[in-house]
């Protein structure tokens, strides 16, 4: 992430069903270290909303490029932990991919070549 190098992020946005944010966290901790794992995946964030408002969670996944973040979630590992578990842990899921930008970066160092937008 450092240099002219890509950034991408991947947002989940997710509600907790009615009643298991138990349930929820408990599952998350049992897939975390398999999330983690794979060397496609450069930092792993979760967020619970201050005023538990919808989302109630964001969870960023950060690569330097598109095709690690394709890699990543194809792995046969992680397809059923995001195509039937998640949905079976989570409501309301959303998914965004961003590309970071540096014209509102307050970063010293410029994350995109020129500062590209």
């Amino acid at each position: 992430m450092s240099g002219g190098s890509v950034v991408i992020k991947c947002v989940y946005e997710i509600d907790y069903p009615l009643g298991q944010k138990r349930a929820y966290l408990e599952w998350v901790r049992s897939i975390a270290d398999v999330l983690q794992a794979p060397d496609e995946l450069k930092r792993l964030v979760s967020y619970d909303n201050a005023f538990s408002a919808t989302p109630q969670r964001v969870v960023e996944f950060f690569f330097d490029s598109l095709q690690d973040a394709g890699q990543y979630f194809d792995r046969k590992e992680l397809v059923p932990i995001f195509q039937s578990q998640l949905p079976a842990h989570g409501t309301n899921i959303r998914i965004t991919t961003l590309v970071l930008r540096g014209d509102y970066t307050k970063d010293t160092v410029q994350r995109t070549p020129g500062g590209e937008t």
